[in-house]
């Protein structure tokens, strides 16, 4: 998924064992997921990081992970079927479906206000719908 741009900027997966040290959300708890978690999460396979960059900075980041929505994330069973009737035929309505939940998200401080955020996440969801 190493996706350059005209402008120079890339995103791309976080590689193994690759640290940052540079980037600041103004949200500590997500800037400490990306200098010191982020590696851990993907060698247990618990979460993908992707860094959105240009050649000096990191401008953003988002993470995956692999979830499912279940009868149980309902608060009744008559909401989940509603949420399954509109969307599958009866043959593909199970008890559980997958799903990918974005972790993280952080926009440089820097960036706030350019679209960055809306962007990666329109991406998000354009990969995953059009990956069928």
């Amino acid at each position: 998924m190493d996706n350059e741009t005209t402008s120079g900027q890339v995103l791309r997966k976080l590689k193994e064992k690759e640290t940052i040290k540079s980037f600041n959300c103004g949200d500590a708890d997500l800037n400490d997921f990306l200098f010191n978690e982020a590696p851990l999460y993907s060698n247990a396979l618990l979460a993908v990081t992707y860094i959105y960059e240009d050649q000096n900075n990191v401008l953003a980041y988002f993470s995956l992970a692999n979830d499912r929505i279940s009868l149980t994330d309902f608060e009744h069973t008559t909401e989940f079927n509603r949420f399954r009737k509109r969307r599958f035929v009866n043959e593909k309505r199970l008890k559980s479906y997958p799903a990918v939940k974005i972790c993280r998200l952080g926009v440089s401080e820097n960036c706030k206000g350019s679209g960055i955020g809306t962007g990666l996440l329109n991406f998000i969801k354009k990969a995953i719908s059009d990956n069928k």
